[in-house]
């Protein structure tokens, strides 16, 4: 199993399509993980899952391993 490097604030964005403050709001809210001793900052992957899940359950349902993929791939391109 390979460690969990996360993804950076800038990724997280992307990935939910909002703004810097808003990711942080979801870090303070502890709705995003962050991964401790990492700069920049790092957010566990399965947590932003987690986010999208409960905004959306019927897409993620169908579509979760494409997800865990995708996200998989933006943490080991930027580690």
């Amino acid at each position: 199993m390979t460690p969990n490097n996360g993804i950076t604030i800038e990724q997280v964005m992307q990935c939910l399509n909002c703004t810097k403050s808003y990711v942080y709001k979801l870090i303070k809210g502890n709705e995003l993980k962050v991964i401790d001793g990492k700069y920049p900052i790092r957010i566990e992957t399965e947590s932003i899952i987690t986010k999208i899940r409960r905004l959306y359950p019927w897409i993620v349902e169908s579509c979760i391993s494409g997800l865990h993929y995708q996200l998989k791939q933006l943490e080991l391109k930027y580690s």
